[in-house]
């Protein structure tokens, strides 16, 4: 299966290269797998306590007591990874290029239209396809997929992702 779709990947885009129709095809890529998305855990703590005690100043010549009540509100936020399954989408048409990442490995602050990001600085040769996902100024995931095996991988701030990519045509039919 993973040599069909290799080959599959690399005819149509060689035939897209060869025709010199590269800036007006676009290679459609579905691709399934899954990967870590990095969560924020936030835990909120409140408590209170009694205290007492004495201090001695002075060598011990002006003992001072105290006491009192005290209280408390602690929020502690961690990461955590959470595992996830999910389909990466990929259009790959010269410079307007574009991908669908999961949902799951956005931040709460993203650009993007319609779920899908721009995929900029890409970099195509015969063996494999790289460049990042415009998904906000801070995050950019980096996007690696080779075209012999149809692997594709992802790796940004918010989490990696791992699948196997088809390539689609773009006159395919609607299962259902």
């Amino acid at each position: 299966m993973y040599r069909s779709t290799a080959i599959t990947l690399a005819a149509i885009f060689a035939t897209s290269l060869a025709t010199g129709a590269n800036a007006e095809q676009t290679l459609i890529l579905t691709c399934g797998g899954g990967g870590t998305a990095v969560k924020p855990d936030v835990a909120v703590t409140q408590g209170s306590n009694d205290f007492n005690g004495s201090i001695n100043y002075n060598n011990g010549r002006a003992p001072t007591s105290f006491n009192g009540t005290g209280s408390y509100d602690q929020t502690t936020v961690r990461m955590r990874d959470k595992n996830y399954a999910d389909q990466v989408d990929v259009e790959i048409n010269g410079t307007e290029s574009r991908i669908r990442l999961p949902r799951t490995t956005l931040p709460p602050v993203h650009g993007g239209t319609g779920g899908w990001f721009q995929l900029k600085d890409v970099r195509i040769n015969d063996r494999e396809i790289d460049g990042s996902a415009g998904v906000n100024f801070v995050n950019r995931p980096k996007v690696h997929i080779d075209r012999v095996t149809g692997t594709i991988s992802i790796h940004g701030i918010n989490g990696d992702y791992i699948g196997q990519c088809q390539a689609v045509r773009a006159d395919t039919v609607a299962k259902f």
